[in-house]
């Protein structure tokens, strides 16, 4: 039997956030008590998911480890990767075969991701689609592989590798997109939605047939995440509040109800009429546009010179004389080329999408998840009592600078296309705006949270002054007392005594809350501050003490 030819290649992604539950109120704790990467893993099913080796074993593993900067390997591989191979080259036959040596790393700081593995039985990815009466359809695409990358900012990306074999017309692509991709209705009534955007009904083919027909109660449950995800993660894995319990992992979705698109798709007769029929075809394309953008019906843009707009800044032509474009909008990452040559020379396109752009297209979304999530968690700062409030603030400027420092990128590859389709990425997603925005939201959190210190430490101050001369008062009339008793008064009141009694008395305490005034000014540690007045009441005995001497 003929080998069948791959008609088009479909990765969804879904991108959310995660919350390790340790008890019923930790929504309100900081952050790093909610983000436990090991309760994560420990509530994954360890029958169906395993850590993927970090090791190199074929073409494209090497290829694709070679193509990304030193430091951005780290935020791909985790930090456990190995830093340093030893590269030996050996050559049999037409097999290329690579040995390396691995060179141990101490963990001293987060790993940045975990990447996992689903091993269980898998095939099929089934989406019936049925519009108004008398359309509908079933789809069926084969299950390449299933990924799960968990990040220490509390976000995770669990991804679909999904192959085509069968359909090839234009409508049956952007169909298996837009309707492959839901996670829950997008509104409601729930009939109205599924002859627009829902699947009648999506279907994964593992151990079991698991179905999701999206019938439910959406009032009381909106944004139920859709059984073929939650079913994979486990039972552990709520995505309702009401229904976490202690050591339960929360997650919610970071974009709405769509999973983010990568798709290739063959064939030679679109590719031939966007790239070669006419110049600029592809900006007056109805398919294309709903390519790009995951329509179905119809596009979402009816204005002509808008259209257009969108289309020049949402395609990359780099490769148009061959008969390749690429486009690239906030929920899709798509391709469009022409059937391999007989002997597969052209196949390689497949494989950056599904390992070089699916990589770089992770490393965008997970920026823009952490940026979504930090935002979300600076918004809760402000509704916090005062304690709280400076501890999440600090806790949340650690992971934020852990963020701009190990995942936030300007650039990723040395290679020349690669920074291309990364910009036009990064821009798309507004990611670099949103960092922007996010940063002045930090530092206004960072100004609250210094303003609750510095009351706080007034308020020691105060305390420290007031205590500092009721001691002092005290010591003085302590020492005095005696004095009087037994020296003549005369000599006490002589000008010299008078200085000097004055000087062992008040002058280290003068010194102490000078120092204090200084501390206050360039530090806003109270345990400081504390030591300080432990220091004063040290001075105070210690006057007391030399006065006692010098009157003797």
């Amino acid at each position: 039997m003929d080998k069948k030819e791959l008609i088009s290649s479909h990765i969804f992604i879904f991108p959310f956030r995660w919350d390790y539950i340790n008890n019923r109120n930790c929504f309100d704790d900081c952050i790093d008590n909610r983000l436990n990467v090991e309760k994560f893993i420990e509530s994954l099913d360890e029958n169906k998911w395993i850590k993927k080796e970090d090791t190199i074993t074929n073409n494209l593993e090497y290829n694709q480890y070679t193509y990304f900067y030193d430091n951005v390997r780290d935020a791909i591989y985790g930090k456990k990767i190995l830093e340093e191979y030893k590269f030996d080259w050996k050559y049999k036959f037409k097999n290329s075969i690579y040995s390396f040596t691995k060179r141990t790393m101490t963990k001293d700081d987060l790993q940045i991701v975990y990447n996992y593995k689903y091993t269980g039985k898998f095939s099929k990815y089934g989406i019936n689609v049925k519009k108004e009466k008398d359309y509908y359809k079933e789809y069926s695409l084969d299950i390449r592989d299933i990924k799960l990358k968990i990040y220490d900012t509390g976000v995770a990306v669990l991804s679909y590798f999904l192959d085509n074999y069968e359909y090839k017309n234009p409508e049956d692509i952007l169909n298996i997109n837009d309707y492959g991709r839901r996670i829950y209705p997008q509104y409601y009534p729930l009939d109205k939605v599924k002859n627009s955007f829902l699947a009648t009904e999506l279907t994964i083919t593992l151990d079991k047939d698991i179905i999701e027909n999206f019938n439910y109660d959406g009032y009381n449950n909106p944004t139920k995440i859709s059984k073929t995800i939650m079913h994979l993660l486990g039972s552990k894995f709520k995505c309702i509040k009401q229904e976490v319990k202690k050591d339960d992992i929360f997650i919610n979705p970071v974009i709405d109800d769509r999973m983010f698109v990568i798709c290739m798709y063959r064939n030679n007769t679109i590719a031939d009429i966007l790239t070669q029929y006419r110049k600029n075809m592809h900006l007056r394309n109805e398919f294309w546009y709903k390519y790009i953008f995951v329509d179905n019906n119809f596009p979402t843009c009816q204005d002509e010179d808008m259209s257009e707009k969108l289309l020049k800044s949402s395609t990359y032509t780099r490769w148009k004389n061959y008969g390749t474009l690429f486009g690239i909008s906030r929920y899709s990452f798509v391709g469009i080329k022409e059937m391999p040559d007989k002997n597969g020379e052209n196949d390689f396109l497949i494989n950056h999408f599904n390992t070089l752009y699916y990589e770089m297209v992770l490393l965008a979304l997970i920026q823009r998840a952490s940026v979504l999530r930090f935002s979300d968690e600076v918004s809760k700062i402000a509704q916090l009592d005062n304690d709280k409030a400076l501890e999440k603030t600090k806790q949340l400027q650690k992971y934020y600078l852990w963020f701009v420092t190990k995942l936030y990128f300007s650039e990723v590859t040395a290679q020349e296309q690669g920074i291309e389709l990364y910009d036009k990425l990064i821009a798309m997603m507004r990611i670099k705006e949103d960092v922007e925005k996010l940063d002045k939201k930090i530092e206004e959190a960072n100004n609250y949270a210094a303003s609750i210190s510095s009351q706080k430490t007034n308020n020691l101050l105060n305390i420290v002054t007031f205590v500092g001369v009721a001691i002092s008062v005290m010591t003085l009339v302590a020492t005095l007392i005696p004095v009087l008793e037994n020296k003549d008064l005369k000599k006490l009141l002589e000008l010299k005594q008078v200085i000097k009694l004055f000087t062992y008395q008040y002058l280290p305490f003068a010194c102490t809350i000078v120092l204090i005034g200084i501390l206050k000014k360039f530090c806003n540690n109270s345990k400081l501050l504390k030591c300080s007045f432990v220091f004063m009441i040290v001075i105070a005995i210690v006057g007391q003490f030399l006065i006692k001497l010098y009157f003797k």
